[in-house]
């Protein structure tokens, strides 16, 4: 079934338009959930059913112009996993890694002033481009780290690198990134 036919099933109300959403992607959001928020079953099986909330509540919203459906769903489930463990760092006051907790809060919804909204919005659309003109297997690197918050670790696994070769190219990669945000010709 494709992408499509989901959503016109979900857009006119039919439980098989979720039962087929759940079957295609139920296995790569468990994926980037379990990945932000770790071992906790329970929580990522009911992040993973609010993703599917979000996408029933939302679909007249919908359009394929913008994204594809399995874009809308990876940013869907990952802001819906970084809320998630919030929500469980307040509740069980977990000690967790600095680094990873500054991110999710750089992502965090705020009520800022006007001017910094723009600044913030600017700087994620240059983040953007810089990010789309990276050649592909660095496009890969950052996206896994800063995107789906996997550990050096994981990514090395899954790219078949070593960690150290991870952490090197991303912090190249982070100074590169620096420099082209700072440049006045960006």
């Amino acid at each position: 079934m494709t992408e499509e036919d989901i959503i016109e099933l979900i857009k006119s109300q039919e439980n098989a338009g979720m039962e087929a959403l759940a079957e295609k992607y139920g296995k790569l959001l468990s994926y980037i959930i379990s990945g932000i928020l770790g071992k906790r079953p329970d929580d990522i099986e009911e992040c993973v059913n609010d993703t599917y909330l979000k996408i029933w509540r939302n679909v007249e919203k919908f359009d394929f112009a913008r994204a594809s459906l399995t874009t809308y769903l990876k940013v869907i489930a990952r802001n819906t996993a970084i809320n998630r463990l919030r929500d469980v760092r307040r509740r069980e006051e977990l000690c967790v890694e600095g680094e990873f907790f500054e991110l999710a809060d750089s992502c965090a919804d705020t009520a800022a002033d006007v001017e910094g909204e723009l600044l913030k919005k600017e700087r994620m659309g240059q983040l953007n481009e810089f990010v789309r003109a990276l050649p592909k297997k660095e496009r890969e690197l950052m996206l896994r780290r800063y995107f789906y918050l996997q550990s050096s670790r994981q990514i090395a696994f899954a790219l078949g690198m070593t960690v150290n070769a991870v952490d090197t190219k991303l912090s190249r990669l982070r100074g590169k990134a620096r420099a082209a945000l700072l440049s006045p010709d960006t």
